[in-house]
Formats: C-alpha cells, structure tokens, sequence
C-alpha cells in the first residue's frame, strides 16, 4: 500500500510537471520576459529529478540507489530559479525594502535544518534549505507590500501566493520525513507531496494572470509563427521520450533480471537509474534549445522590425523635409507674383495718372494690362488660399477634428461650380476638358456638400497638375448599395480619368499618405502641397467610401471615388453637359447683384486694408458705410447713428468683437440694440459658425472676403425699403 500510494504521487508529480512545463513555454513565447524563462528553468529542473527518481521507482518498485548529485540536482537547479524568478518580479513590481515579517521563514528554517540533518546529506539539506527560505523570505516580502499598497491599484501577487505555498508544502513533508507514521494515509508527507503536485498548475495560471494574454506586435507575430510549429512538435517529443524512457527501463529490468538469474545483487540496476538521468537531460536539453531558438528567432524578428522601424523613419522625415521645403516654395510663389503684379499695377497707374495718355487705344492698352495684372492676382491668391486651406484641412484630419456636416444640396451645382473653376485651369495649359454625366441620376442628395466639392475638385487638379498634353474626363454615374432595395440611397462614382504622366507600380501604395509625392525628380516643377490625395482619401474614409487607382506609367490615370450619399430628390439630372456648355457660353462680367443707396452700414475690422477690400467689394452697391477699427469707436458709433446691418471682426486687439457686440446690444445709449450681426473672421475651422452664432452673431463669413457671399449676406439681412433694385443675373451668379 505505502508503495502503491508513493508510485501514485510519482506519476501525479511527473505528469503535473510535464502540464506545468509545456504551459509556461508557451506563455514564455508570447510574453519573453526573463521571470518566465527562470519558470520555465524551474520546472525543467524538477523534471530533472522527478521523473528520473519517479520512474525508477515504478518500474524498479524500489528508490534508486545512486548518488546524490544524479538524484538531487534537479532540485537543487529549481530552488535557485524560483529565488532569481521571485528577484525580476520584485524589481518589475518596484518594490525595495524589505518588512520584519518577511523575516519570518528564517527561524523556521534553521529549526528545522536542525530536524534533517541528523539523517545525512548535509550538501543538499543545507542548499535547498537555504534557497527555499530565501524564496518564502521574497514572496512574503511581496504579499505584505502588495496587501499594504492595494488601495493604489496594485496587481495581486498570485505568483508570490503560489510560491510560498509550494515552500511550505516543502517545508512540510522535508519535517514529516523525519518521523516515522503508521501509515501513508496518516502520513503529512503524502499531502504535502500531493500540494507541491498543485502549485506545478497553479503557478502557470498565476503567471496568464499576471501578463494576461496580449502580448506586444513583435511578440504576437513570433508567439503565432512559434506556435504553428513547436507546440505540437514539443508536446509529442516530450511524451515520446518520457513514455519511451519508461519502457526503455521496463526493458533493461526484464533483460537484466533474465541474466542474472535472479540473484539478489541490485547493483547491475544501477543502468536503469543512469539511463532515466539521461533521458531527462534529453528533455532538458531539448526545452533549452527551443528557448534558444525563441530567443534568437525573437532577436532576428525584432531586428528586422527595428530596421524596418529606422527605414520607415528616415523616409517620413525625409519627406517632412522635401514637404517642408516644397511648402516655402509653393507658398513664396503666388506671394511673389501678388507682389509682382501689384508693383505692375502700381507702376502703370502711376504713369497714367502722371501722364495720362490721350490716345483711345493706349488707354484701352493700358487698362487691359492691369486687368490682366489684376487676374494674375487673383489666381495667385486663390492659389495661396487653396495650399492653406489643404495644410488646414489635414491638420484637422490628423488631429481628429474634421466633421462631415450634412444637408441638402443639388448635384449639378456642385458639377457646374467645379466645372468652371476647373475649365479655366485646363485652358491655361492648353488641354481638352470633357464632361460625362449619366442622365438618369438624381440631381438631389444630402451630404457634406462641400466635402464632396473637395473630392471632386482635388481629383479635377490632380489631373490638370500632371497632365502636360491631351485631355482629362470627368465622369459621373451612381449605383445602389449593397441593400438594393433602399431608394434612399447611392453610391456615387465619380472617376477622372487623364493622358497624364501616370503613375509607377511601386509608388501606387504611398499615393494616399502624408507628405509623399510620387517621382520627384520628374514632378520637381508641378505646383501643389501634396496633400490633395491625402486628404481626398481621408474624407472619403471619413463619409463611408472609397477610391481606386488605375494608372499606367506614362500613358495617364484613373481615379474612381465612390461617396454614399442619400437621395432626396428622384428628378433626373438631364443632360448635364449641354446645360454646362451654355453656362460656360453666357458667362460674362460680373456685376453687382443689388443696389441700396439708402441702407447704411458698420464694417468694424483693425486692419486697414481689410475695410478697404470690403468698402471696395461693395462700391457699386451705393451703400452707405462707415468703418472702425477697433471695438471702442464701433461702440461709440452705434451710439451715434442706427445701422442696418454691422459686419464685425472677431479677432481685434483690446477687445474682440464679440465683446463688442455684446456690449452695442447691452447698452442703453445704443442705437443698434437689434441690429443683425455679421461675423467677419478669418476662423475657418469646423464648429467655427455654430459656435459664433452661439455666441449672438446673426450670420458667418470667413477672409478672405468674397464678393458674391458678401452681396448674398447683404441680401438676407438687409431690409427690403433699404434695397432699391436687384439684378437677377447676378444673384444668381452669387
């Protein structure tokens, strides 16, 4: 029976082992930290030991009769990891000073290393002893910090608990051995032994709580390639060798025992008890070169993610650099021809009023020069407008403040505005411009009107940028979703497609990222901030879409965005391209969109120049306006004299103009206590107008000033006695 029982306990401790083993290696490929590796250690130690003395003991019925150092140095190893293990989790918890209860263990170790050494084994005794107290002294120093700080969110230290429990069941059955028991069933050791057998599964179920189960990128990808490979590989070698080590000595017994002759001498069983030792150093031998390989494979996989790391660096500041360098450019370019073209104005208005020409024809010339300056100009400026407006806009999408902001728009609006913005441009550099839209599809939806606008206009100039010669089609069709019953809703397919310089393979993945521009050397001289496809990719992300590239280097591109939007109108778009031919026929000079010499308005703004543009906008209005620059005189003239409308800057020195506003309606002495408010600014960014009208502003406008949004404000707000005639063309054109 007492054998019986021991045998029982053997197996239990090997197979336990063997669970307590495999699990920790396999944590130990997802998390590789260095407490794990003195886990992993640890086990192999014990499988040093246990299975050669548990073995031996099953097949044999018997203790082996060897040396110490071949039956305890297994254990002996597994001491010292489970003190170095206990050491790393102590520096990665933090913990420095040590309380008097973790002293505790010492003199309950020395007493009862006094008990055992009486029966031998000094070397031994005095080392596992000394190791196992060094350990409890750890665990209990860790259980006592960790108890006393728990209110600072410390994690629980179930490994420690694990641990100490091991030791004391140690402690326990090294003292029961030295007194004799009636019985195994009476006998502390045997639970003891069965308690050590628990804590081999308890302390890896400890260490998955302790690391949890997400591992970091380099880990996940080494742990999912490692675990194809070696879970099964190790699973079926370590029970090969450990079921082959023990037929191996159930056959060296038999073979034994037949040629002996049954003869009581046991030495020649000593071969048994060599060959297990061997077969468990293969275990040890093999689980250590798995780690190896681990850790090499591991070093080699973060290595090439360091240098990937390193190239990816370099490359984006590189091209932060070339960005930053082509900004100045881009930006010094339309400033230089503003100033350029201003001084040509100035010089050629100097002269003519120094020395007016008498000649029809000069002074028809001259005034076709400076008109001619005067649309350079503003090419210029919207040019510069555009390159600030896309660094904004990315600005805004990097830093997750970009919103799409819905309502009802007409789809041929937007197709006729970026038509005859784009028309010109194509012109200028001598290319064809084709319009292609499918009849049938509707003219209304509801979307980020001005998004899609930005879609498609950063597509149109895309095409005009690297097209040298030929054409470029715009063309637009829709389709139903994936729910093909909802009439609500469509996807709409705008693509453009150019005879343009296209695209090489190898750059096709970097054509939506940020600050990267495609073929430098060749593309040196084309204008633009190479932000426009990053920002197009971006907002269609953004509103649920799409984009597809179709290029071939050197023969031209196609660019297909696909925007859901939803129907709100059925009316088919007709024949869009006819429509857009007569636009671009009937177009002609601007004029003013209303007169109203008897309305009379405030326009508050610190900058000079800026009243100039703005009186200068509505010169041919006949308004009646007067000007300050600051909210001190606006407020003094609100007191003298009652406005029809009040335009008001927001950002002024000394005080701002909702500042102002707020105390021309507060004041009793006011006269423009429920005159409309206009807010002038040059804030463009999203949540800007909701929240200037939060504040009390009757309406928005953003600088630089644009005439037609000007008049088309003017027109809203102004009383109607105030306008004494309106111009049909012109406010449509606004």
């Amino acid at each position: 029976m007492m054998m019986v029982i021991e045998q029982a306990i053997n197996v239990l401790s090997i197979l336990l082992n063997m669970a307590g083993l495999m699990l920790c290696l396999f944590r130990y490929f997802e998390h590789t930290r260095r407490t794990l590796s003195f886990a992993v250690i640890f086990y192999l130690g014990n499988m040093l030991s246990n299975y050669y003395w548990g073995v031996y003991c099953l097949v044999m019925n018997d203790d082996p009769v060897v040396s110490d150092m071949l039956a305890y140095f297994g254990w002996n190893l597994s001491f010292v990891m489970l003190t170095l293990m206990l050491v790393c989790l102590r520096r990665e918890r933090g913990i420095r000073k040590f309380s008097l209860i973790s002293f505790l263990p010492i003199p309950i170790a020395v007493a009862q290393l006094i008990l055992y050494l009486q029966y031998g084994g000094i070397f031994n005794n005095l080392w596992q002893v000394s190791w196992a107290t060094a350990s409890a002294c750890l665990a209990l120093n860790t259980i006592d910090h960790c108890l006393n700080e728990r209110s600072e969110g410390k994690k629980t230290p179930l490994i420690e608990c694990v641990v100490l429990l091991y030791i004391i069941s140690e402690f326990a059955s090294w003292t029961a051995s030295c007194f004799d028991w009636p019985s195994e069933l009476l006998d502390p050791y045997t639970y003891m032994s069965l308690l050590g057998c628990v804590c081999y599964l308890l302390l890896p179920l400890a260490f998955a709580r302790e690391y949890g189960k997400n591992a970091d990128d380099l880990q996940k990808a080494a742990h999912s390639r490692l675990m194809r490979l070696f879970r099964p590989l190790y699973t079926v070698v370590l029970v090969v060798c450990c079921s082959g080590g023990y037929f191996l000595a159930v056959w060296i017994r038999n073979t034994l025992e037949m040629s002996i002759g049954g003869r009581a001498d046991a030495n020649p069983y000593s071969i048994i008890a060599a060959m297990l030792f061997v077969v468990s150093l293969v275990i040890v031998s093999f689980t250590l070169t798995i780690i190896l390989v681990v850790e090499s494979g591991k070093k080699t996989y973060e290595g090439q993610a360091l240098e990937a790391a390193r190239d990816s660096a370099e490359r984006s500041n590189e091209a932060k650099s070339e960005f930053l360098a082509n900004m100045s450019h881009e930006i010094r370019t339309p400033i230089n021809a503003v100033l350029g073209m201003n001084e040509m104005i100035f010089r050629e208005s100097l002269e003519a009023r120094d020395d007016p020409p008498g000649d029809p024809e000069r002074i028809r010339e001259l005034f076709s020069d400076i008109c001619l300056c005067s649309g350079n100009i503003e090419s210029a400026g919207r040019n510069l407008l555009s390159i600030i407006n896309d660094i904004l806009d990315f600005s805004k999408i990097e830093a997750g403040k970009l919103e799409i902001v819905e309502g009802d728009y007409q789809l041929s609006a937007v197709l006729n505005d970026v038509s005859n913005m784009i028309s010109f441009k194509a012109e200028n550099k001598g290319l064809k411009y084709d319009v292609v839209v499918d009849e049938t599809l509707p003219d209304g939806f509801r979307g980020d009107e001005i998004r899609v606008r930005q879609i498609i206009t950063n597509l149109l100039n895309n095409a005009v940028k690297y097209t040298e010669k030929g054409k470029f089609v715009l063309s637009v069709s829709g389709k139903r979703g994936p729910d093909k019953t909802d009439a609500d809703h469509m996807i709409l397919m705008v693509s453009v497609r150019d005879t343009g310089i296209g695209i090489k393979e190898e750059d096709r993945a970097r054509l939506f990222k940020k600050f990267e521009r495609m073929d430098i050397e060749k593309n040196s001289t084309i204008e633009g901030t190479g932000l426009g496809l990053a920002i197009t990719g971006s907002l269609l992300e953004m509103m649920g879409g799409s984009i597809e590239v179709d290029s071939r280097y050197g023969r031209g591109s196609t660019f297909t965005a696909y925007i859901p939007q939803e129907v709100t109108s059925a009316e088919p778009i007709g024949n869009f391209r006819e429509r857009y031919e007569n636009s671009i026929r009937a177009q002609k000079a601007r004029k003013e969109s209303f007169h109203a010499e008897n309305a009379h308005i405030l326009i508050v703004d610190d900058t000079e120049l800026n009243l100039a543009v703005a009186k200068g906008l509505l010169k041919k209005t006949q308004i009646a306006i007067d000007t300050a620059t600051g909210g001190e005189a606006a407020i003094r003239l609100a007191r003298e004299s009652r406005y029809d409308l009040i335009l008001m800057d927001q950002r002024m020195p000394e005080m701002d103009g909702t500042t102002a506003m707020r105390k021309i309606k507060e004041d009793p002495n006011s006269l423009n206590g429920k005159t409309p408010f206009i807010c002038l600014t040059a804030d463009a960014i999203t949540g800007a107008r909701e929240r200037y009208i939060a504040e009390g502003f009757n309406d928005y406008l953003t600088k630089p000033i644009d005439g037609a949004s000007l008049e088309k404000v003017l027109l809203q707000y102004l009383p109607e006695a105030a306008i004494s005639s309106r111009d049909s063309a012109g406010r449509g054109a606004g």
